[in-house]
């Protein structure tokens, strides 16, 4: 199949815990951040803006179901604990944090027995019930790991559509109604594709390649989805990466201009 260059495939994040290492958000938090960090090599993930500009830390530590269903159970969660930037964090996934409240019964469950807290290695299974409860009924895409809404489900996943500068539900997915309509939730909950949060980095390097006639490999932007867009031009050659950042940074020069 060839190669669409002008559709990103938004990374599903995957921290592997190191077995000698403790993690933690009450205690062993550098260390958790420090393998946060890694793993979305700097940037948000949620809004995939960095987290780490000019030497400025601008990421926090979240937790994916908010610790407020359980405190004594989800603060330490360590599969529960995401790296997020402020403003996704403290004002957007607060956007109907109260109606995405786990019922009673789900909780009590989960709070059930023992927990290996600070040397958790990975999602268990009365975790992974009441997450895939919170992913379906809160309808969003908490971090990090696959998100689904049951074991046989598909796995819930955005792509970034260049020409259009929306991100969209992936269309590589058979999705179902519901897992649709999950993803579409999980976009509008962090204004992905609202005026405010415009993607200005995009269109800034495809001006930039246009420009100069290079890649640009050695040099950083604010977004995820640059780094995605390097990756793919890379398989092709320099004159047709030109020609694909053209016709991007045109659509993009009239998005950005609404």
């Amino acid at each position: 199949m060839a190669e669409d260059f002008f559709v990103l495939d938004v990374p599903v994040f995957m921290p592997v815990y190191k077995s000698d290492t403790k993690y933690g958000w009450t205690k062993y938090k550098d260390n958790l951040w420090d393998l946060l960090k890694e793993t979305s090599n700097g940037y948000c993930m949620y809004c995939y803006d960095s987290i780490w500009i000019n030497g400025q830390r601008r990421g926090q530590i979240e937790h994916g179901i908010e610790k407020k269903n359980s405190e004594k159970s989800l603060s330490d969660c360590i599969p529960n604990l995401a790296i997020a930037c402020e403003i996704c964090n403290s004002k957007y996934k607060k956007r109907g944090e109260k109606s995405r409240r786990l019922a009673t019964e789900y909780i009590k469950e989960f709070e059930k027995g023992s927990c290996s807290k600070f040397d958790c290695k990975g999602i268990c299974e009365k975790f992974k019930k009441i997450r895939q409860e919170y992913i379906k009924n809160g309808k969003v895409l908490i971090q990090p790991f696959e998100a689904r809404i049951n074991d046989k489900g598909n796995v819930l996943r955005l792509q970034y559509d260049l020409l259009n500068c929306r991100y969209i539900p992936s269309e590589k997915e058979a999705y179902t109604g519901e897992e649709r309509d999950i993803i579409e939730q999980h976009i509008r909950l962090f204004g992905l594709n609202s005026s405010e949060r415009k993607n200005n980095e995009i269109g800034k390097y495809c001006k930039n390649v246009v420009d100069t006639g290079s890649l640009l490999l050695n040099v950083d932007y604010n977004n995820l989805m640059v780094e995605l867009l390097k990756e793919k031009l890379q398989k092709t050659n320099i004159k047709d990466a030109i020609k694909i950042c053209m016709a991007i940074y045109s659509m993009a020069f009239d998005y950005l201009a609404t």
